[in-house]
């Protein structure tokens, strides 16, 4: 199973209701997490692609790893 990021694309936050109706529509997939805005889920493309499209307004894409450098340079030891 894959991760996807579901993402509101309207001028404001979507309503509790609107975020509400597209988690119910998941049927096989799970909702890991959710924001005002974007729900994080786990389950099959396919479904998800499915549900969006009849979403107006949503959009998906897949989780992505980033890595990041640490924040601080190593100092040497003196010599």
């Amino acid at each position: 199973m894959s991760r996807f990021v579901l993402l509101y694309q309207g001028t404001s936050d979507p309503s509790r209701q609107e975020e509400r109706s597209v988690m119910s529509a998941l049927k096989t997939a799970k909702v890991v997490d959710h924001m005002p805005g974007s729900i994080l889920v786990e389950g099959p493309e396919a479904e998800v692609a499915a549900v969006v499209q009849q979403c107006q307004n949503w959009t998906f894409s897949p989780v992505r790893s980033v890595g990041v450098a640490p924040p601080h340079k190593h100092v040497k030891a003196p010599v």
